[in-house]
């Protein structure tokens, strides 16, 4: 038998035909409709017509928490933050967000990583990490024990929300970007209210923003550098800082925090072997240059915004002290030491 037709998303779709917004709400019911496995024609025609419209922050914000419903919950013994990008900013970067979040564990931030595979990279977060030895299987309480061990846990998508099982297929059929590729980040199961969040174009910052502050989040910098997901020495980056008594736009300039202009070329990557080789020489000490500096500025920022540090510059220079000693890497290491016990 075919999927039940479903009121609430016949009500979105006749609302956004007419190229009018979908409240907070409307929206929420439209994902929990999807999710209750409502036809997936219907679902596509939600998804595009959102996209063709321009989804404002209530919708991605009512979306999320039909989203966060749903998800299996992990509850850190600490506040944790996520360096983490959207992806899909066609640059085929090293893992720089990953990188920076092991520095940022390594300098005291406690770090509750979300990813995924790649999907239009050649090598994602969880591709990377799998690579150096970390398990993508870890249940809720693996994972908090990671946290209070190592300072840091990988989350893998797929296992924390079974509710984009009625949703993956439609993505996949499509083929289009859709909303579900900026909802990741927003959907970390241990709700962090702290992070950095890179996002793949310069339309994005303000929205991704303003959704987040209806969401409530303490302190997270949305950013877009040059065309990245996340900030480089290639030049200024546009950042929205969310605090819970606003949002504040403003210019980072990598230049100002003592970092050599570097190029996007310099930051490219490979396949996951490749990549993960760099990572670990990377959290060594062992290659300094361009990438490294990314990371320590990816780093830094993470180290402000989890309070560690006290301005971004300070969150920089701790970063770029901890990689030159190496300490990363001995926090990689007990990070997968911790994760392939708890397997």
């Amino acid at each position: 038998p075919a999927p039940p037709m479903s009121a609430e998303l016949r009500d979105a779709i006749e609302t956004l035909i007419q190229r009018q917004d979908l409240t907070s709400d409307r929206a929420d019911a439209a994902v929990e409709a999807i999710i209750g496995g409502a036809d997936p024609c219907q679902a596509a025609a939600l998804l595009v017509l959102l996209k063709a419209k321009g989804e404002t922050a209530a919708e991605i914000a009512g979306m999320v928490r039909a989203m966060r419903r749903h998800m299996l919950p992990v509850k850190p013994a600490v506040p944790c933050i996520d360096i983490v990008g959207t992806g899909g900013d066609g640059h085929h970067t090293v893992n720089i967000s990953t990188a920076a979040s092991v520095v940022a564990a390594s300098c005291g931030a406690a770090v509750a990583k979300h990813g995924n595979r790649s999907v239009s990279s050649m090598c994602g977060s969880a591709d990377v990490l799998e690579e150096v030895g970390i398990s993508l299987t870890l249940k809720p309480d693996a994972i908090e024990r990671c946290i209070g061990e190592a300072g840091i846990a990988f989350m893998f998508a797929p296992g924390f929300h079974p509710a984009m099982k009625n949703i993956v297929p439609v993505r996949k059929a499509l083929g289009v970007r859709t909303v579900f590729n900026i909802l990741g980040p927003l959907i970390n199961p241990a709700m962090c209210k702290r992070g950095v969040i890179g996002v793949y174009a310069p339309e994005l910052v303000r929205i991704m923003a303003d959704a987040l502050h209806q969401l409530g989040s303490e302190l997270i910098m949305v950013i877009h550098c040059q065309g990245l997901d996340e900030l480089a020495p290639i030049g200024t980056a546009t950042v929205a800082t969310v605090r819970p008594s606003g949002v504040e736009m403003s210019v980072l300039d990598p230049a100002e925090l003592g970092f050599p202009p570097c190029s996007i070329a310099d930051l490219k990557g490979g396949d996951r072997v490749s990549n993960a080789q760099s990572l670990r020489k990377v959290l060594a000490g062992q290659l300094p240059g361009p990438i490294a500096d990314t990371v320590a500025l990816n780093a830094g920022a993470g180290l402000y915004v989890s309070g560690v540090a006290q301005t971004i510059l300070e969150g920089c220079e701790m970063a770029k002290a901890a990689i030159q000693a190496g300490t990363p890497l001995q926090t990689l290491d007990k990070w997968v030491k911790c994760s392939q016990a708890a397997a």
